[in-house]
């Protein structure tokens, strides 16, 4: 949903040819990108694109962005790899709402906040003492736009929480060959998307040792960029993934960027965050060892020993000789018919 720079070329031809050539291919390049701008004076009121609401002990926080409104035609597990693209790509390209008033409501309680030049909003809210655990649904208008997002209180008793990665955890991304993992992230819808095979059931279970499953302290914390937030959680609802709170980078034009390439530190960052606003929960951590997982993971439990229970990592690297931690269980071990999990 941020919206990104154009991309380009940074060689410089040596002729008038080659020049021509090169401007030729700035021009069809940005032709193809205006058929996912918004006409400014077409009708229709903006997108309110809402990613998570959480929190615990009266304070939560809620984050979302302002665009413009994008049309799209519904999903289907037929749809072509050019409708998969053009989709996709009407999500990466928009026109962000700087500077936009944005009202919200939770019961009888009202905040105010403003979009950024990005169009991104934070915020921060407080005395929700009263609250009591479980989903709460958060009431968000802008301008003539209005859209709904659930609150997970997570309730004391629920001390049982899971993060999670997605791409190459739970869904098959292929993250270390770049021609497969650009297939499957544009040229598949999230009703395309392939599911690593009992993850669905295993977080159930997790879900399950808490004692209200509906409200368990779940977290997926993806790597990938806010502009692909909706198919991702479109992939968690569809293959019946517990509830849960979806996290993904935001990818900006400006300094509140978070890192694009450095995985280590937005990881450990978000997971910090978590950590901080639900103390009273202790995680199992799951993860795979395509990136980064492991070392993250590690670093994690060094520092808080007291708050995680497992690391359970998926085994995708091509190398064999990838490092392994002692104290991170293999999935496949966990996901073989022949074996209970023992909590």
């Amino acid at each position: 949903m941020a919206t990104l720079s154009d991309s380009r070329t940074g060689a410089r031809s040596a002729s008038l040819p080659g020049m021509v050539e090169a401007a030729r291919g700035r021009r069809r390049f940005g032709a193809v990108l205006r058929q996912f701008k918004r006409d400014p004076t077409s009708a229709g009121p903006d997108a309110l694109v809402l990613y998570y609401a959480y929190g615990a002990n009266g304070h939560a926080v809620l984050e979302g962005r302002v665009i413009d409104h994008q049309v799209s035609r519904p999903l289907g597990t037929s749809d072509s790899r050019f409708v998969n693209l053009s989709r996709t790509l009407r999500l990466v390209f928009n026109e962000e709402r700087a500077h936009f008033p944005v009202n919200v409501a939770l019961y009888d309680r009202r905040w105010e906040v403003r979009t950024d030049v990005e169009g991104y909003f934070h915020l921060e809210m407080q005395a929700l003492d009263g609250v009591a655990g479980g989903w709460h649904p958060i009431e968000v208008s802008a301008g003539r736009t209005q859209a709904r997002i659930p609150l997970l209180l997570p309730p004391p008793e629920n001390r049982h929480g899971v993060i999670s990665d997605i791409d190459d955890t739970i869904m098959v991304t292929d993250v270390n060959r770049w021609s497969t993992m650009l297939a499957n992230t544009f040229l598949k819808n999230p009703l395309q998307r392939q599911i690593v095979r009992g993850m669905p059931e295993l977080f159930r279970i997790l879900a399950a040792r808490n004692s209200l499953p509906s409200a368990a302290p779940v977290f997926y914390v993806s790597a990938s960029p806010r502009q692909l937030h909706m198919p991702l959680q479109a992939v968690l609802d569809h293959h019946g993934f517990p509830p849960g709170v979806l996290i993904t980078k935001r990818v900006t034009n400006d300094a509140t960027r978070e890192p694009l390439r450095d995985q280590m530190t937005y990881k450990l960052k978000r997971i910090e965050e978590i950590l901080a606003r639900v103390a009273h929960v202790t995680f199992t951590l799951i993860g795979d060892d395509g990136e980064h997982d492991p070392e993250i993971f590690r670093e994690v439990r060094g520092r808080h020993p007291h708050r995680i229970d497992h690391v359970w990592i998926r085994r995708v690297h091509p190398d064999s000789r990838r490092v392994q931690f002692e104290d991170q269980v293999d999935v496949a071990t966990l996901l073989s018919e022949d074996r209970a999990i023992n909590f």
